[in-house]
């Protein structure tokens, strides 16, 4: 996570849909390292930070107010990323982060319902696993990251974080009782990199990135890309638990970073759905061919075109590689020497900045 953050403190995105993202409390800074939330009431909520605490789980109100909290006994908490919860309350606290890609330890904690669990500390089972598709330690893929975790139908799913350039991330699948299991490939889609995911019963997956929720529904069993799909954008934010309020409502959490101050609870409320491809944008840039060989052009949208703007190149540690002033066209761009990788574009016109990610094959 930390090595994202390098990345991303650079950027500030446009908000096309986030008029319904609102922020409902500010965490103590005991939570300015959250990561994983799953909503047990209106009012209460468990809540985890990542590799920056111990195996601890934090019973919180909306208010941000601590109710309660658990101690998981006999573990190591090495980077706790995202937890879920089945029909029956029990709990999973997924330490699956592996942000080199090179963990042969990555555990899935199970417990019971936490809201029953008397006194403070409890001892969990563990679902051991590793990925079937995963020969090599470090992936040479760069895919085999992990943030996002959601249960259904008695099994566990895992979403891969790609910090490679395929532009997909995988989708994994296994049990959800103890033991040693092979997390199953089963699919994938194109994203951007992906923080968690929540499953409600209803039928519904939201899936987070930080200037992002999509939301899948009207698939059949667990296909559950291949319905009907909706993204709604917000401003970019270190965005990094999301779980169902309701069938139509999802709290959201927000990590501290100096560059995005305050660790944040939002709720955010979707009533009738709007694909991104029904979105009409009426000012935005975009980056053609992408993909892309040898070069990439800037393409303004609607209110830009014919506008003067400027831009910046991050490669995908944070560093600057290319930059310079343009006015009034379309620029090409020459990335001929550039690496293989993803790469991040900061647009800046006279009143706002606009990021776009493109790979370089």
């Amino acid at each position: 996570m930390k090595n994202l953050l390098a990345i991303l403190f650079l950027f500030l995105s446009v908000v096309a849909l986030g008029q319904n993202l609102r922020v409902i409390s500010t965490f103590a800074n005991y939570l300015n390292e959250n990561s994983g939330l799953i909503v047990k009431t209106n009012n209460s909520a468990w809540i985890h930070n990542d590799s920056g605490d111990g195996p601890i789980l934090y019973k919180i109100d909306s208010n941000g107010n601590q109710l309660d909290s658990i101690y998981l006994n006999g573990i190591t908490a090495v980077d706790f990323e995202d937890i879920t919860q089945d029909n029956q309350g029990n709990v999973y606290v997924g330490d699956i982060g592996n942000n080199n890609h090179n963990r042969t330890n990555l555990v899935i904690y199970k417990i019971g319902n936490p809201d029953t669990v008397v006194g403070h500390n409890t001892t969990p089972e563990s679902i051991e696993y590793a990925y079937s598709d995963q020969t090599q330690f470090p992936d040479p893929e760069q895919n085999a990251d992990c943030e996002a975790l959601f249960h259904f139908n008695n099994h566990l799913y895992l979403i891969s974080k790609n910090w490679g350039n395929s532009g997909y991330s995988k989708l994994y699948k296994l049990p959800d009782t103890a033991g040693t299991h092979s997390a199953q490939l089963i699919d994938s889609f194109a994203s951007p990199m992906v923080t968690a995911a929540d499953y409600h019963s209803s039928g519904k997956l939201a899936i987070l990135s930080m200037d992002r929720v999509t939301i899948f529904d009207q698939f059949s069993g667990e296909n559950f890309f291949n319905g009907r799909n909706s993204t709604f954008f917000f401003p970019l934010t270190q965005k990094e638990g999301v779980s169902f309020v309701s069938s139509n409502s999802l709290y959201i959490t927000q990590e501290n970073h100096r560059f995005f101050p305050g660790a944040k609870l939002y709720e955010f409320k979707f009533g009738n759905y709007l694909s991104v491809e029904e979105i009409e944008r009426k000012k935005d840039f975009s980056i053609s061919p992408n993909p892309a060989n040898d070069n990439i052009s800037i393409i303004p949208v609607g209110d830009f075109t014919n506008k003067e703007y400027h831009y910046s190149i991050y490669n995908a540690k944070g560093q600057l590689v290319k930059k310079r002033g343009n006015n009034y066209s379309s620029s090409l761009i020459s990335i001929e020497e550039f690496n293989q990788g993803i790469y991040f574009v900061i647009i800046k016109t006279k009143s706002e900045l606009f990021t776009k990610r493109f790979i370089k094959q």
